[in-house]
C-alpha cells in the first residue's frame, strides 16, 4: 500500500498540511453514534479528537510510516488508549469481530483504483455495520485531473520552514498520478527534500452511487463542504452518507 498512500517517507509532516476543517464535522456523526470505526484513519488526525470527546473509536491504517505517527501521538496522551483500538489493514480486507453504528473513511476512496476495488471496500465496511448503520465519506472530485508541480503551502516550524508542492498527472485506466514534494530550509539553506509519488483512481458521482446501491446503501444526504453546504454539481468536494439497509 505505500505507493497508494504516498506519505511514507513523509508521514511526520502529514498533519501540518492537512489542516481540512473536517474533525467537527465527523464530531457530530461520532458524538451521536457514541462509536465509530474509522477507516483509514492515518495518524489520527480525526480519531484522535474524537477520543477526546468521550467518543470510542477503532482506527484501521494500512500504512506503518501513518501508524507510527499515530501511536507517537497516544504516547503523549496515554489516557486515551482505553477508548482507542488501533488496527493494521485496509478497506477492502481487514476484519473485525464487531459491528459499528456508523463508519468514517476520509481521504481514502481516492486511493481505491477502479471500481472492482471501491465495490470491495464498501461491501466490507457494510459487513462492519449494523442494519441502519451510517457511512460517512469524501471525494475530491476537483483533484481528478491533471497539473503542474506548484507550491502549495509554506509552514514554519521552529527556525526552519518548509514547503510543500504538489502535482500530478493523468494515466490510463482511469488513474492519476500524484507528486509531493517536501522541502526543508533553514536560514535560506535547503536541508531536506523528500518526494513521494502515490496513484489515485478517477471516479464521479454517478458511478459512486451506483456502487453504493451495490453494496446495500442507500444514500440520504450529500454535502459539498465541511459547513454543512448541501452539494451543487461543479463542487470540488464531495461528502456522502448513506445508509446501510441490510446484510448482503
Amino acid at each position: 500500500m505505500s505507493e497508494r498512500s504516498g506519505y511514507e517517507r513523509s508521514a511526520h509532516l502529514y498533519d501540518l498540511f492537512d489542516t481540512k476543517p473536517n474533525v467537527a464535522f465527523f464530531g457530530r456523526y461520532a458524538q451521536e453514534a457514541g462509536v465509530v470505526l474509522d477507516v483509514g484513519a492515518g495518524t489520527g488526525r480525526i480519531a484522535i479528537p474524537l477520543t477526546r470527546q468521550g467518543v470510542k473509536v477503532y482506527a484501521v491504517e494500512p500504512s506503518p510510516a501513518m501508524r507510527r505517527e499515530f501511536e507517537n501521538k497516544l504516547h503523549k496522551e496515554p489516557g486515551l488508549r482505553e477508548r482507542i483500538t488501533l488496527v493494521a489493514g485496509d478497506a477492502r480486507s481487514f476484519v473485525l469481530e464487531r459491528t459499528f453504528p456508523a463508519a468514517f473513511f476520509s481521504g481514502g476512496f481516492d486511493h481505491l483504483l477502479d471500481d472492482e476495488e471501491r465495490l470491495e471496500a464498501l461491501k466490507n465496511i457494510s459487513r462492519h455495520l449494523m442494519p441502519g448503520g451510517c457511512l460517512v465519506f469524501d471525494v475530491f472530485l476537483g483533484l481528478m485531473g491533471g497539473s503542474p508541480l506548484s507550491p502549495a503551502g509554506v509552514v514554519r516550524v521552529g527556525g526552519r520552514e518548509i514547503r510543500r508542492l504538489v502535482g500530478g498527472r493523468v494515466l490510463p485506466e482511469q488513474r492519476k498520478e500524484t507528486r509531493l514534494v517536501f522541502e526543508v530550509y533553514e536560514d535560506g539553506a535547503l536541508l531536506e527534500r523528500t518526494e513521494e509519488r502515490s496513484l489515485v483512481g478517477i471516479t464521479d458521482r454517478q458511478a459512486i452511487h451506483h456502487l453504493l446501491k451495490l453494496a446495500g446503501f442507500v444514500v440520504r444526504q450529500e454535502w459539498g463542504s465541511y459547513e454543512w453546504k448541501p452539494f451543487e454539481e461543479g463542487d470540488a468536494l464531495l461528502i456522502v452518507e448513506a445508509v446501510k439497509l441490510e446484510e448482503l
